[in-house]
């Protein structure tokens, strides 16, 4: 495959990423299956974050592919012939990236960034601890108040300010996500103190409806592309959460196995005798019985 047929390839890869772990390392591979291409293939995954076509839901897809992707990096460059490939372009192009993710005043997939950033940021073994307390603390300040008060917007923030502050792309990705986490503490106050909120029930068309529909410059999401947006969210949080599921033991520690585990609860009881064995048998066709009555379906009892 020649560098042109494979960012043609791979740009309608982009643009139909979910965020389910197979669908994104997927991509992965095959980033790193044509890594020969990478002056090719990058520059793809930029001009799709900068398409004003692309859904934001696909921008935060691709972000999550982006943390993938270095992972995926780290681990195939043990082998001779992978060299960091894609590392050092993604690294110094993070806070532009993140900057078309987040873009303005639209936080709606600050979490899925924030996830992927402090995973990002271990890869590249860069101390982000202080990033992760201020992200997840109260940023408002008593001016901020004031401002609020008198129903003031938030500032725009000033990307090239942040890549000014620091030489390293990766800590000005922080600081940028941390201002959106500002401005979105902001912008929720401001709005619960200026806004309407609706009382009572809504019912599904009203509420795929409920915005103003005077502005012809705010785009509107249908009500399948909401849906879909909830249920990426839902992959996303789970894959979020797969981390705390993963067990990595030490291959040298002295870990009992999944065979010793079950030998040494096989026997660590006695073999029941045969009163002991009755109740049990008994006991359980009570409760099968008690769970064939819960069904309405006759077929099931």
């Amino acid at each position: 495959m020649d560098a042109f047929e494979a960012a043609t390839q791979f740009s309608q890869i982009l643009r139909n990423l979910t965020p389910s772990i197979q669908n994104l390392t997927k991509a992965a591979h095959f980033a790193l299956r044509n890594y020969e291409s990478e002056d090719y293939l990058f520059p793809t995954i930029i001009d799709v974050l900068e398409d004003r076509n692309i859904e934001l839901n696909t921008k935060s897809n691709i972000f999550q592919f982006i943390e993938i992707l270095v992972s995926e990096s780290f681990y195939f460059s043990k082998q001779s012939k992978y060299n960091y490939p894609y590392i050092t372009n993604l690294k110094s192009s993070l806070p532009n990236i993140l900057y078309r993710v987040l873009p303005n005043s639209n936080n709606a997939n600050i979490h899925n960034v924030y996830n992927s950033l402090t995973k990002i940021s271990k890869y590249f073994k860069i101390d982000c601890i202080n990033y992760i307390n201020k992200f997840n603390s109260d940023l408002l300040t008593n001016e901020d108040i004031s401002d609020i008060d008198r129903d003031i917007e938030f500032p725009d923030i000033d990307l090239d300010d942040i890549k000014s502050s620091t030489s390293d792309p990766l800590l000005a990705a922080w600081e940028f996500l941390i201002q959106k986490k500002h401005q979105s503490q902001y912008e929720r106050l401001r709005l619960l103190k200026h806004k309407q909120s609706i009382s009572g029930n809504v019912n599904e068309d009203d509420l795929f409806s409920i915005k103003e529909k005077s502005n012809k410059s705010t785009i509107l999401l249908s009500k399948k592309q909401i849906l879909s947006r909830m249920e990426d969210d839902r992959e996303s949080h789970k894959r979020s959460k797969e981390s705390l599921w993963v067990v990595n033991r030490p291959k040298d520690a002295n870990w009992a196995g999944e065979d010793e585990f079950y030998n040494l609860y096989w026997n660590k009881y006695e073999t029941l005798n045969a009163e002991e064995d009755k109740a049990l048998l008994d006991s359980l066709n009570e409760m099968n019985k008690i769970v064939a009555a819960s069904f309405k379906d006759s077929q099931f009892k």
